[in-house]
């Protein structure tokens, strides 16, 4: 093998760490010194994102946590909610349920954890518990629902649906082997925090837990990847309309719902 040849498997193999979301840049693994060069070497930098383009991939960020990639749209790594693996249903009505539901605990996760735009160009780890995102949700559905001439088009068409799906659902439904049944909101927060682990984008701290249930830390790997593919959305979008509800009816609507369900200073806008 030509030293050029090397170079471009050992680039093939950074590209490959990447898609793996359980490989780590530990001490001494090969995966770090391909990330160490990565950070040093223009020349192995330019061949590690040649070789991912040529894959449809894109090199978004080199994190403690490893290098993030993310696939075109028309790509073979491209990621929805069909593919990503969480648990939608085949059947028509339970897998529309299910591609709502997932999809607006996700868009609210972002504003729940991120609720700045600025926050998502900041190293953070945001703790995020899921009895708390879901009462984020139910609170911010309600308004929603209460104030729907208020909102933006374009949202009110991508989440109306998802908002009157989430309302109709009960908060739990016990399993009988303990956790929660599909069908209610607490299945959702917590079926969707437990992907985000197994892929790589955030941890359970059981340090953090508590009564109400275990404690999630987003990570980089999520935050990044948000950054670089949702942050219009998230920024302008769902946090927009979200956060600028004045629906406790009190004041000149300078207050928005707090991670804590309740009302807090909203940042002044610049």
């Amino acid at each position: 093998m030509t030293p050029a040849t090397a170079d471009v498997a050992k680039a093939a193999r950074l590209v490959s760490h990447a898609l793996n979301p359980k490989s780590r840049p530990g001490p001494d693994s090969e995966y770090r010194t391909l990330m160490a060069r990565y950070q040093t070497d223009d020349g192995f930098r330019d061949l590690v994102e040649t070789v991912a383009e040529s894959m449809a991939l894109h090199v978004r960020a080199a994190t403690p946590l490893g290098l993030v990639v993310a696939g075109d749209l028309d790509g073979p790594f491209a990621v929805n909610l069909d593919n990503c693996g969480l648990p939608i249903r085949p059947e028509r009505t339970g897998r529309r349920l299910d591609r709502l539901c997932f999809a607006l605990v996700l868009v609210a996760l972002a504003a729940f954890a991120y609720p700045h735009g600025e926050n998502l160009i900041d190293t953070s780890t945001p703790t995020v518990r899921p009895e708390e995102l879901e009462r984020f949700i139910t609170a911010h559905a309600r308004a929603a629902q209460a104030n729907a001439a208020g909102i933006d088009e374009d949202v009110e068409l991508a989440l109306s649906d998802a908002i009157t799906e989430w309302l109709d659902l009960p908060e739990v439904l016990p399993h009988a082997r303990g956790g929660y049944r599909q069908g209610c909101r607490r299945y959702y927060v917590t079926r969707l925090l437990s992907f985000l682990v197994d892929t790589g984008r955030a941890r359970r701290e059981p340090a953090l837990s508590d009564a109400s249930g275990d404690a999630f830390v987003l990570n980089d790997r999520f935050r990044v990847g948000l950054a670089e593919t949702a942050e219009t959305l998230v920024a302008q979008g769902f946090a927009a309309w979200a956060g600028n509800l004045d629906f406790y009816g009190g004041g000149g609507g300078n207050e928005q719902l707090g991670r804590d369900g309740g009302p807090h200073q909203a940042a002044e806008e610049v």
